[in-house]
């Protein structure tokens, strides 16, 4: 298998979720308390700014109806008081008259008094007056002067005669304070307002991203491949569903896992990958180099006729589960147990270059392990197994019947193998000359002479491999060591360093 096909390129949607995940990690964080509270404080003053300018237009509006009828009283008093004086065309009794009117109504800033032949006359505070000198004035009723500031205007007649036009200047100051008391009266109210819907919406946010900490942390659990979680509901809204969805969720995911173990000890590890991992089987039918390993218990007919059932079983699991730890180190795996022997094959389904150096090693950990259990059997006899190795090339399919199918390996590479482990002693590993040359440095061959080996077309030279190497030794013994310790990590890569 070539090294694209190991590490295959990745998509851009998986490239770029490192980025994403590195973006979210620097990002500031904003509670959710906090997010809400800022949006209703927002949203609350905005609505107070809004009724406030409403009740500001409202009030004033109040307050200029008032003004209008105050204004029209003092503007008819004071044309009804100007008219004998402007028609006797005394200039100091009108001036007394204005000085007199500015006196007593503290509201008036100032007056404007056009007369008949053009001349104007100004008192107080009028400004230029140009604007007021154009306005047009009609009737005898008092009129509001569209100039600005508040002036009230009115034509003097005496009897059918005109006698001029008055102009009356009315201060703002009133309405000044009116606003400025509104504003401080309704910024108080909005500030206690603000306050407390915020800390309302702060104690109801809380609640809410507490339960919304606890679905997270969870879900971390369940992506650290923790499915033991079970968050209470309470409630009846979203989150409680979200809770509830979770919860349901996590319960698939545990069911999903114990069903992936069951699986995993009776199917080919890569199918339940497949299956479990990605929805589908990936399974093809191919042809491929693979090393394949046989240990076949020595005498197990006569053991089996004079031991009882139980026994045979627990003696045939106690190898075998110390042989499956030895094998899964050193990335093989149990392809099946036949009766009282074992078949491994390394480097399918997982690849591994050096696979029938490995399973050498295996082989022969599994002999140290047999010593090592030193069961013994009713006629004194120590339980051994006689281990045969082959490495060639095999068929990887799919094999068996519509409804049952069994995902392994066929062909003379694994009928060989099956061969040697017929022809040594217990607690020997056999094999070609063929396939002792690819395991390397560190082993030694005990040649036992060429021989016929059905369905093979020439003869074999055929050997036992033993240890050469110290380095392999010290490995092996480790190995067995882990193995009977229960810390065998299922990791090829973490193997032995004289590889």
């Amino acid at each position: 298998m070539s090294e694209q096909e190991l590490n295959p390129p990745k998509t851009q949607q998986e490239s770029a979720e490192p980025q994403a995940r590195a973006e979210a990690k620097f990002a500031p964080r904003i509670p959710i308390r906090l997010r809400w509270t800022m949006l209703v404080g927002f949203t609350v003053a905005l609505s107070v700014v809004v009724l406030f300018f409403v009740i500001l237009d409202i009030e004033r509006d109040a307050w200029l109806e008032s003004q209008a009828a105050q204004a029209e009283l003092q503007v008819d008093r004071l044309t009804d008081e100007l008219k004998l004086p402007m028609l006797s065309g005394s200039s100091a009794e009108t001036d007394l008259v204005v000085q007199g009117f500015l006196e007593k109504v503290p509201t008036v800033l100032g007056v404007l008094l056009k007369k008949v032949d053009g001349g104007v006359r100004r008192y107080g505070e009028v400004g230029d007056g140009k604007a007021l000198s154009s306005a047009q004035i009609n009737g005898t009723k008092v009129q509001q002067l569209s100039i600005g500031a508040l002036w009230y205007a009115k034509s003097v007649r005496y009897a059918k005669t005109d006698l001029g036009e008055v102009a009356v200047h009315f201060s703002e100051q009133a309405w000044e304070e009116i606003a400025s008391q509104l504003v401080k009266e309704i910024l108080l109210g909005a500030l206690i307002v603000v306050l407390i819907s915020a800390l309302w919406v702060y104690w109801l946010a809380g609640k809410m991203s507490q339960r919304l900490e606890m679905l997270a942390n969870a879900a971390g659990k369940v992506a650290g491949g923790d499915y033991h979680v079970k968050m209470p509901v309470r409630g009846n809204d979203e989150i409680s569903d979200a809770i509830s969805q979770f919860n349901m969720m996590a319960k698939e995911l545990l069911h999903k896992e114990a069903l992936r173990n069951v699986f995993e000890r009776y199917l080919n590890p890569k199918l339940v990958t497949d299956v479990f991992e990605g929805g589908q089987m990936k399974l093809e039918n191919h042809r491929q180099e693979v090393s394949v390993l046989f240990a076949d218990m020595v005498h197990f007919t006569s053991f089996s006729e004079i031991t009882d059932t139980e026994e045979v079983v627990n003696v045939l699991n106690t190898h075998f589960e110390v042989f499956n730890r030895i094998i899964a180190y050193y990335g093989g795996h149990v392809d099946k147990y036949i009766g009282d022997a074992v078949m491994a094959v390394f480097n399918h389904p997982f690849a591994d270059k050096d696979h029938a150096r490995h399973a050498a090693k295996a082989g022969l950990a599994i002999a140290v392990a047999c010593r090592e259990l030193g069961v013994v059997r009713f006629d004194g006899e120590p339980i051994s197994f006689r281990i045969g190795l082959n490495c060639g090339q095999a068929i990887a399919g799919n094999i068996g019947a519509a409804k049952r199918l069994e995902y392994t390996i066929i062909g003379d590479a694994v009928n060989v193998a099956s061969r040697m482990s017929s022809v040594g002693e217990g607690g020997e590993l056999v094999m070609s000359r063929a396939t002792f040359e690819q395991l390397g440095p560190g082993f030694g061959f005990r040649s036992i002479g060429e021989q016929d080996i059905k369905g093979v077309s020439h003869d074999l030279e055929l050997g036992v491999v033993e240890v050469k190497s110290e380095q392999v030794k010290r490995n092996i013994e480790h190995v067995v060591d882990l193995a009977f310790n229960l810390q065998l990590p299922e990791d090829v890569q973490k193997m032995e360093g004289d590889v």
